[in-house]
């Protein structure tokens, strides 16, 4: 009977749910990042937020489309919404700015084990914030994960000072980014209404850095002579884009943030893997225990949140079983009182008739 009400709750829409959540942020943060590999690997295009405003005007169009031909929810623009969504579209902009800052001074490997370091700053927020526990399993998981990150680049960890500081600073950032998509995303609004909107102001702002920075006018002349595959390529980005969107605001309504971020970095060994194979890049002994690190710290962490979640099953089930003795005890005491009641009447009724 435990067993059959275990399955059925491991079944359940409440566990299910963000487990389908994070696989679709997984798969399309996975699959994005080897689009954009294969499609800006061996192109002359250099144009990143030019790049990055057609993204977000694909993202706008694929909304949007689907709803005015009635195949999917007419997302309807929200002034509201447009409001609450300008801080993260403003922490969003900082931290892309503070990332390609850090990426300047330095090197890749590096620059990945410090951005796991999110994981740990958003973890440490939700503890101080929501009172979220974190247990040892949990703590172990993101260490191997810190570890796994550092033995796969040990061949260039490099950086200045400057790049520290916009190292430590795109961390500050990342985690603010996260606590305000969690603490100002209504509920009520669905993951396609919250996509379209921070879409629309992301576009915007990339429209003017871009300009500003001089990418759109190359963009827009280099665009047309590339060949048809590097074109359907870049849609496909912009598809892809759409599709990671969604998933991230689906996956932080129905989970919590440090398990988001750990998805997002753990994404990153079949990402090494994958790259090996479809782009031969060499992968050295030490990359390879990285990899074996990652991967088991992955499973760790998984048996580290079932653990957490049965033992809260457990929990609730026993304050159920504690609720229900306590009604039935209740339920006991009122009839005790009622009968005693009513003898009471019965022997004060009989009292009066020998009285008379």
């Amino acid at each position: 009977m435990a067993a059959k009400r275990s399955a059925h709750s491991l079944l359940s829409k409440e566990t299910m749910e963000p487990v389908a959540a994070c696989s679709a942020y997984f798969m399309s943060s996975l699959t994005l990042s080897l689009c954009n590999k294969l499609v800006f690997s061996g192109a002359d295009f250099d144009y990143p937020f030019a790049v990055l405003a057609f993204q977000s005007m694909c993202s706008v169009v694929f909304i949007l489309v689907p709803g005015l031909l009635g195949c999917s929810e007419n997302v309807r623009l929200s002034r509201s919404l447009f409001i609450r969504m300008i801080p993260v579209t403003a922490t969003f902009g900082l931290m892309l700015w503070t990332s390609s800052k850090a990426l300047r001074f330095c090197s890749m490997p590096l620059f990945t084990v410090f951005k796991n370091l999110a994981v740990l700053g958003t973890t440490a927020y939700e503890w101080a914030r929501f009172g979220v526990a974190v247990s040892r399993a949990e703590l172990l998981s993101m260490a191997l994960m810190l570890l796994g990150s550092a033995l796969t680049g040990s061949g260039d960890m490099s950086a200045t000072p400057e790049g520290l500081f916009w190292m430590m600073s795109n961390i500050l950032l990342t985690v603010a980014y996260l606590a305000v998509m969690k603490e100002l995303m209504p509920s009520d609004a669905s993951s396609s209404a919250k996509a379209l909107h921070n879409n629309s102001l992301t576009c915007a702002l990339f429209l003017a850095v871009s300009a500003a920075a001089g990418d759109l006018e190359g963009f827009t002349r280099k665009l047309p002579d590339q060949s048809r595959a590097f074109q359907a390529g870049l849609l496909a980005t912009g598809l892809l884009g759409t599709a990671l969107n969604m998933s991230t605001f689906w996956a932080l309504q129905v989970t919590n943030a440090g398990t988001y971020a750990f998805v997002g970095a753990i994404n990153k060994i079949p990402l090494a893997i994958l790259g090996h194979i479809l782009f031969h890049t060499t992968v050295e002994a030490k990359g390879w225990a990285g990899v074996s690190t990652g991967l088991l710290a992955g499973i760790i962490y998984a048996a580290a949140k079932e653990r957490k979640r049965q033992r809260a099953e457990a929990e609730d089930d026993a304050a159920q079983k504690l609720s229900l003795v306590a009604n039935s005890k209740d339920r006991d005491a009122r009839f005790t009182l009622q009968e005693e009641d009513e003898d009471g009447e019965e022997n004060g009724g009989q009292r009066h008739s020998t009285r008379v």
